[in-house]
């Protein structure tokens, strides 16, 4: 952090690095397309339209001058944390993070400002190409709330209820009763300003994609209109404490928690506040969050099929 070599072909290399691990994770992955084509859908404005991984073109533009400035930007103190964790001598680690990170200046203020977005009111309905795959799929994307509103833990919840496991509503209904689906899920995928809801089948055989959109969306609206069993509502209770200390039992767990939670969302007591959370929404607030965000007028449905590849 202090005296980074930067260098050019320094620079070369992990140009391709990166451009190897788009190829992997993206371009020639199947499905590996969904989560770009998700952004390009959902966002006109916010940077969230295009992909982490960046375009082709970008990479190839970057200069050394380029990495050096985003570097100075934002490899600095004032945007890191540093989490020390374990059987500590609590004086002699200060001691020794004063040492090794004290002479580090601090860097100029990161600031965040991107544009807001204007809610989705109207369904659209859109297809996307991938080479990669032989098994089409059917999708339904919802602009949801960042990750730091209570109601994105509610959305959360509604995920694992309707396709986390065997016994979850979307996968019994479509893939072990009606044999529908190979595989279905519900996923809300975390953003700081914006979260993206996605939920998604792909079919067996010949059955037709609007047939997997009229199945999940039944199975939407009956959260969107009725309350959660109360059955239900205690499993998905269990399951959050669960996942609560599982994923807080270990010391690199606990590290990694405290240091997520100071840098997003600046509160290290989250820790102890998050389960909290998740057992004061009530079977009310799901119905309410549900209707708030996944009505058809909010929504993408998106057909992600299969592009024949070019011939030799």
């Amino acid at each position: 952090m202090l005296h980074p070599v930067i260098n050019q072909d320094g620079v070369d290399t992990q140009i391709e690095v990166v451009k190897e691990e788009k190829r992997l994770r993206y371009d020639n992955s199947p499905y590996g397309r969904l989560l770009p084509v998700l952004g390009e859908n959902l966002f006109e404005k916010h940077p969230y339209k295009d992909p982490n991984i960046g375009y082709m073109k970008d990479l190839e533009a970057a200069t050394l001058e380029d990495v050096k400035a985003y570097n100075e930007k934002y490899y600095a103190p004032n945007n890191a944390v540093l989490v020390v964790a374990g059987d500590i001598d609590v004086d002699q680690t200060k001691s020794l993070i004063k040492d090794y990170f004290g002479p580090i200046p601090k860097g100029t203020q990161v600031t965040r400002n991107y544009p807001m977005e204007t809610p989705i009111t109207t369904e659209r309905r859109v297809q996307a190409y991938d080479p990669n795959i032989q098994i089409p799929a059917a999708g339904l994307a919802y602009r949801t709330p960042g990750f730091k509103e209570r109601d994105a833990y509610v959305l959360d919840m509604i995920s694992t209820y309707l396709s986390d496991g065997p016994t979850s509503k979307l996968y019994k209904k479509m893939v072990d009763d009606q044999k529908q689906a190979l595989q279905v899920g519900a996923f809300n995928i975390p953003q700081e300003d914006y979260s993206m809801y996605f939920v998604f089948a792909l079919p067996v055989g010949e059955t037709p994609l609007d047939t997997l959109i009229s199945e999940m969306e039944e199975e939407i609206a009956k959260v969107r209109t009725n309350l959660i069993s109360e059955k239900d509502y205690q499993k998905l209770q269990n399951k959050f404490e669960n996942q609560y200390v599982n994923s807080n039992s270990s010391v690199e767990g606990i590290a990694n928690s405290l240091a997520r939670n100071y840098m997003l969302f600046g509160d290290t007591e989250l820790i102890n506040k998050e389960i909290e959370i998740y057992r004061f929404v009530t079977r009310e607030e799901i119905m309410q969050v549900a209707t708030k965000y996944l009505k058809p007028n909010q929504r993408v449905i998106i057909d992600y099929l299969p592009e024949e590849k070019p011939s030799n």
